[in-house]
């Protein structure tokens, strides 16, 4: 049996905090990601905090996708695990500019490999 799948993590800096706060346009922007790369969703749960900050989860059929946002310090943290056909980084530079960030540091694992792999480290400025 072959379990290989993609992941990649965002750390996206100096967004904007009105982005990063709302709990409605998060969700919506992750349901339309899922849908861009046809994943399946199962299940979704997203919450606001007071006074700020948004976590949401996406429970798909080929894993998952998630968001930790800090409106007051410009910083989102950001999740895609997949075993599907689309790689996640196809919506890199599109989740960086919804959510009008100046920079992202992205991670690309590898997983299911049998071996040690290095992730691949990428900065992305807009």
């Amino acid at each position: 049996m072959i379990i290989k799948g993609n992941h990649i993590t965002i750390d996206a800096f100096h967004c904007d905090p009105q982005i990063l706060n709302n709990e409605n346009l998060l969700e919506a922007e992750m349901m339309s990601i899922a849908n861009r790369l046809n994943m399946t969703v199962l299940n979704r749960c997203f919450h606001k905090f007071d006074p700020y900050g948004v976590t949401g989860v996406l429970i798909l059929s080929t894993s998952h996708m998630s968001i930790h946002t800090w409106p007051e310090k410009g910083y989102a943290a950001l999740d895609i695990y997949t075993c599907g056909k689309m790689h996640p980084s196809l919506e890199v530079k599109n989740i960086l500019s919804f959510l009008s960030a100046e920079y992202g540091i992205v991670y690309d694992l590898l997983r299911g490999e049998k071996e040690i792999s290095q992730p691949v480290t990428s900065i992305i400025r807009l």
